[in-house]
């Protein structure tokens, strides 16, 4: 059963070059910003870090 789990997890993984789905989120005034409005004003660049801010 966690093998299915975990193999389902990681399908859905993005691959380098992968087209990002449209999302969006708040910024620090609360003004709304989503990727696709973002993308109508020209190239955007999409960098996460998995586990930022976080200890260890």
């Amino acid at each position: 059963m966690l093998c299915g789990v975990l193999m389902g997890l990681l399908s859905a993984m993005p691959q380098v070059g992968d087209v990002a789905p449209d999302f969006t989120v708040k910024d620090l005034d609360g003004a709304e910003l989503s990727l696709s409005k973002l993308v109508e004003k020209g190239p955007v660049v999409l960098a996460f870090f998995p586990k930022a801010f976080t200890p260890g």
